[in-house]
Formats: structure tokens, C-alpha cells, sequence
């Protein structure tokens, strides 16, 4: 092969690797590190909210369940825990409504849990009302209970699916999937490949030209080497994303253990509320974790083209130096 049609096709493996190198870890890096912010600043939140709201309905059951077998029946009908716990509950599920990440499956869930609440509400109201009458109090706080507890149609079982819904969106922004794995591969594949076509280059060019190591090609060799900078980083942030989802699924599986009525610990009100203590501060402090890495994107594409300007520097001066038979 003549040394000018070499040169070209040097010149054009080299550019062509190098844009394919780039968009493939710009296009990978992006993905990775634009997923903490998702989970940090809805995902999270909204299956958190969704714990709460499960936590203080527990708690609210358990104070109402107390408060009639107490057979405190004066005016001041429902305890204060039971109005604290009941009235967080519905704050949280007024909160989720913006929150949740469900979609529109999430939205009539909501939708029938606020309207739930509020039936189970009027029904707790009527067995303290009527807790003197014995049977028929029993009656109105098995129905309130039944509204609460009951199967798949119940309150807590309604938030269970709504939170089952929203952990299958938080694993789709942290699982490192095939489709991920296949565009580092890719990416990883590509910076080797043009790593090889470097040091291919240097060679034939030292076997055709005086100056055995050209310089420009040599000056891309560090920066083709800091791209292991970005792969590492990257590494760390899917690692502190899937860390970010045991918390969030620790306390989801926490929580599932403890149930409203008889299943909640006596004398201790908020065993529900204590498994999601601590969580937010983790999840956000993991998350706020990668946030200067944000940035890595800029970085690669300027390393990119750093590579190419040098690359056609390199070869560019030995196609403008020397003249040869076409």
C-alpha cells in the first residue's frame, strides 16, 4: 500500500475510533450520572412518603384500638396520638399525589386510598362514639379495621401495591441492566480498540519515516489513558445508586413486617415509624455523593477531541512534509 493511502487510512481508523470511543462513553457516563438526581429528588421521596403515610396509619389504628379498650368514652372521643398519627398520614398521602413516580396506575391507587381513609376515618369516629353500647362500637371498629387491613382491596394492601409499583421504577434507575452493560462494553471496547490503533500507527510510522515516535500521537496517549478516570467514577455512582436502593428496600421490607392491629408491638406506637428513621439522610447524602461527577461528561468530550485534533496533527504533518507518488 503507498505511504500517502496508509496515511489516510490511518488518519480516518484513528478519527473514527475516536468518535465512536467518545459518543460511547459520553452516552454511558450520562446515563449513569443522571440517575442519582431521579432518585434523589423523587424516587426516594415518594416511596418514603409513601412509608410514612403507612407508618402513621399503623400507629393511628394502634391508638384508636387502645383507646377503646381503655373504655375511655368521655367527650374528647379519639386520643392524641390517634389525631397526630391520622392527621400525618393524610398529609403524607396529600404529598405522595405530587410525588408518586407510579404513573397513572399510581395516581388511581391514590385516588382510592384517600377515599378510603376517609370512610375508615367516620367509621372510627362512630366506634368511639358508640363504644358504650359495646356490641355496636365493636362493630363500627371491625368495620374501620376490616377498611384497613382487609386483603387486596384494604388501605395498607392498596399502599403496598402503589409502593411495589414505585420500587420496579426505582430498580429501572439504579439495577446496572444487560442494555447498560452493553454500552459500557462498547464504550470500554472502543477506547481499547483505538488505544491498539495508536500504538499500530507509531509502529508503521516508525518503519516508513526517520523520526521513529511522532509526537502528537504520543501526546494522545496520556489522555486516551485518563479516560480509566471517568469508567472509575462511574463505577462508584452505579455502586452508591444500588446502595441508595437496599436502603430504600430495607425500609419497605422493614415495614412489611410490622401490621396494624394486634401485629404492632404493645406499648410501642412507633415501631412503625422507626424503621424509616435515618433513611432519607442515607439515601440523599449517597446520592449528593456523585454530584461533582456530573460534570464528566464535558470531560470526555473535550478528551475526544483533544485525541482527534491531535491525531490529525500527528498524521497531518507527514501528509503536508513530504510529497509522494499518488
Amino acid at each position: 500500500m503507498g505511504t500517502r493511502r496508509l496515511l489516510r487510512l490511518q488518519l480516518g481508523v484513528l478519527l473514527a475510533l475516536t468518535a465512536v470511543a467518545s459518543v460511547a462513553l459520553s452516552v454511558a457516563y450520562d446515563d449513569t450520572h443522571r440517575r442519582p438526581g431521579a432518585v434523589r429528588d423523587r424516587t426516594a421521596p415518594a416511596i418514603l412518603k409513601v412509608a410514612a403515610a403507612r407508618s402513621a396509619l399503623m400507629s393511628a389504628h394502634l391508638a384508636a384500638r387502645d383507646h377503646m379498650d381503655s373504655g375511655l368514652t368521655d367527650e374528647a372521643g379519639t386520643d392524641e396520638t390517634y389525631r397526630t398519627q391520622i392527621a400525618a398520614a393524610a398529609q403524607s398521602l396529600s404529598q405522595i399525589s405530587d410525588q408518586q413516580v407510579a404513573g397513572e396506575a399510581g395516581e388511581r391507587t391514590l385516588s382510592t386510598v384517600i377515599s378510603l381513609l376517609d370512610v375508615y376515618r367516620e367509621a372510627i369516629v362512630q366506634a368511639v362514639r358508640h363504644a358504650e353500647r359495646g356490641a355496636l362500637g365493636r362493630a363500627w371498629f371491625h368495620s374501620a379495621d376490616t377498611i384497613l387491613n382487609r386483603g387486596e382491596t384494604g388501605v395498607l394492601s392498596r399502599l403496598d401495591e402503589l409502593q411495589d409499583d414505585q420500587l420496579r421504577e426505582l430498580s429501572g434507575q439504579t439495577v446496572f441492566t444487560g442494555s447498560r452493560r452493553a454500552a459500557w462494553q462498547v464504550a470500554v471496547a472502543a477506547l481499547i480498540a483505538l488505544a491498539v490503533a495508536l500504538v499500530a500507527v507509531q509502529w508503521q510510522l516508525g518503519g516508513r519515516f526517520p523520526q521513529r515516535l511522532n509526537p502528537c500521537l504520543l501526546a494522545a496517549c496520556p489522555i486516551l489513558l485518563a479516560s480509566v478516570w471517568p469508567v472509575t467514577w462511574a463505577q462508584g455512582t452505579q455502586r452508591l445508586l444500588e446502595e441508595a436502593r437496599g436502603e430504600l428496600a430495607g425500609v419497605v421490607e422493614r415495614q412489611s413486617g410490622v401490621r396494624a392491629g394486634r401485629g404492632l408491638p404493645e406499648g410501642e406506637p412507633d415501631a412503625a415509624g422507626a424503621v424509616i428513621a435515618g433513611a432519607p439522610e442515607a439515601v440523599t447524602r449517597a446520592m449528593d455523593a456523585t454530584a461533582d461527577r456530573g460534570t464528566g461528561v464535558a470531560v470526555i468530550v473535550a478528551g475526544g477531541l483533544a485525541v482527534a485534533a491531535l491525531s490529525l496533527a500527528g498524521l497531518q504533518r507527514h501528509l503536508s512534509q513530504y510529497r509522494f507518488p499518488s
